[in-house]
């Protein structure tokens, strides 16, 4: 993801309370947390990621689905690195 887009969507989290942003070791630094809320929330989300995930891997397997997971993380690695 570029910067600006973590920026934005952080910025968006933090305003709903779901994290909290507070400054680094210097002034390019942010340091992130979940606060209570925003573990509540993850908490509630992982069963359906879970459902989603292993939905996936019943259609296309898991050898299939490892290899998608696989060429998709090094395309964003690529992407990262233009």
């Amino acid at each position: 993801m570029e910067r600006t887009t973590v920026t934005r969507n952080l910025k968006l989290l933090e305003k709903k309370g779901l994290v909290k942003i507070e400054p680094g070791e210097d002034q390019r630094e942010r340091v992130v947390t979940l606060t209570d809320d925003g573990i509540k929330s993850l908490n509630a989300a992982l069963p359906f990621w879970e459902k989603a995930q292993h939905y996936v891997t019943e259609i296309f397997g898991e050898d299939r689905t490892n290899h998608v997971v696989k060429e998709v993380s090094k395309m964003a690695s690529m992407i990262r690195n233009n």
